[in-house]
């Protein structure tokens, strides 16, 4: 149903727009609340929490969709292959909002909870995200295969995310779990190099 999809709505000879609809009606729930509701819910806590946090996860589904959108309308203008655009653009876009948090983390005296932070979103990335990816994708494609074409850039951020787990696992183990400042310059050069052994590839290979 498109967005505009003429709906009869309160008067029936009258048709409004569907996200005019959608607007009101959550305008007038919104306004309800903020009038009734004068204190915060006690006995109504969980439900609200768990409604909100999804409510959030269909919102970020929502950007994310608009997101790819443009970056695949980036990489026809720009003509640069897509594995170079989510290895680069879509990984800042994902990573900022981290970023933040775990800075913000840090500076406030937790920095155990910032660092496992740090591992632990992409983690769940790889894992469930990549997971649910592919086992709705081969579900669609039973009982066939389903094809994954590997771009040399991929190779090379799986080879570089390697470095990095590796050489912090190390560093953090020698220095008896604490991390010392070096390494912190040591991974955000590493980064730097990465993209720019990413960029030389794309140019190259088209």
């Amino acid at each position: 149903m498109a967005i505009d999809h003429p709906i009869a709505f309160l008067l029936p000879n009258t048709h409004f727009p569907l996200w005019l609809v959608v607007l009101l009606m959550s305008s007038s729930l919104g306004i309800l609340h903020f009038v009734i509701e004068t204190e915060p819910p006690k006995s109504e806590q969980l439900p609200l929490i768990l409604l909100a946090f999804i409510m959030s996860v269909f919102w970020i589904s929502t950007a994310a969709g608009e997101l790819l959108n443009c970056l695949a309308a980036l990489g026809d203008i720009l003509e640069l292959p897509p594995s170079l655009l989510g290895l680069t653009i879509l990984a800042w876009g994902n990573s900022v909002g981290d970023l933040v948090a775990d800075v913000a983390v840090a500076k406030a005296g937790h920095p155990a909870m910032a660092m496992a932070g740090c591992f632990a979103g992409p983690m769940f990335n790889m894992l469930v995200g990549l997971g649910t990816a592919l086992v709705i994708q081969t579900t669609n494609l039973y009982p066939g295969a389903y094809v994954l074409h590997f771009h040399v850039g991929i190779v090379i951020a799986f080879v570089f995310l390697l470095l990095s787990l590796m050489g912090s696992l190390l560093v953090i183990t020698w220095s008896r779990f604490r991390v010392p400042r070096f390494w912190g310059f040591c991974l955000v050069g590493l980064y730097v190099v990465f993209t720019l052994v990413s960029l030389v590839i794309a140019k190259f290979s088209s």
